[in-house]
């Protein structure tokens, strides 16, 4: 038997997520505007659009930043190459002086990918804190919303409760005339 002591929210957080998004995908076209609209709604569409933008940023900086680099170790193995042609200790020399120009070229290409990497990351962080801030707007609306549906209410029915106990007040009274000139009859 299993205990009730943890709730997966988490696991049913994501099952929520992927069945929301499969019923975004499978619907029909009328629901799939009425979802973007509430999406657009509450900054998530967007949002959504800015990370996979800056993804495809990153990924394009990336690319460039490795085909940069084997440019570099292609052209610095073409001139190892040439000096093997001159005998292995020229070869060797050649090695040792290009070896910086290949680390740096490496290195170059892996800095480009980690800046491309905190860009996206970044971005991520940034539509995250704009959702999570629409989303508390949309609560205060929401908040101030039932609050003033529920002074109405109140509001309402402490007019009832005056008009009730008005008419208990008029029905006692009446019961009282009616008794006096019953008596006085």
């Amino acid at each position: 038997m299993k205990s009730d002591r943890h709730f997966p929210v988490k696991r049913l957080l994501a099952l929520g997520a992927l069945v929301g998004a499969g019923a975004y995908y499978f619907s029909r076209e009328q629901n799939r505007r009425a979802l973007d609209a509430k999406l657009a709604e509450l900054g998530l569409k967007d949002a959504a659009h800015d990370v996979g933008e800056s993804v495809t940023k990153g990924w394009e900086k990336t690319k460039e930043a490795a085909k940069d680099a084997g440019a570099v170790i292609a052209d610095k193995a073409g001139e190892v190459k040439d000096a093997a042609a001159g005998g292995a200790q020229a070869a060797a020399d050649k090695v040792k002086e290009v070896a910086g120009d290949v680390k740096g070229a490496v290195q170059g290409a892996a800095d480009k990918a980690g800046d491309a990497a905190k860009d996206v990351a970044g971005t991520a962080s940034d539509k995250a804190a704009d959702v999570k801030a629409a989303a508390q707007d949309k609560a205060g609306d929401l908040k101030a919303a039932a609050q003033d549906k529920a002074a109405e209410v109140k509001a309402d029915a402490q007019a009832k409760v005056a008009d009730v106990k008005a008419d208990a007040q008029k029905a006692a009274n009446d019961v009282k005339s009616a008794a006096r000139d019953a008596k006085n009859s």
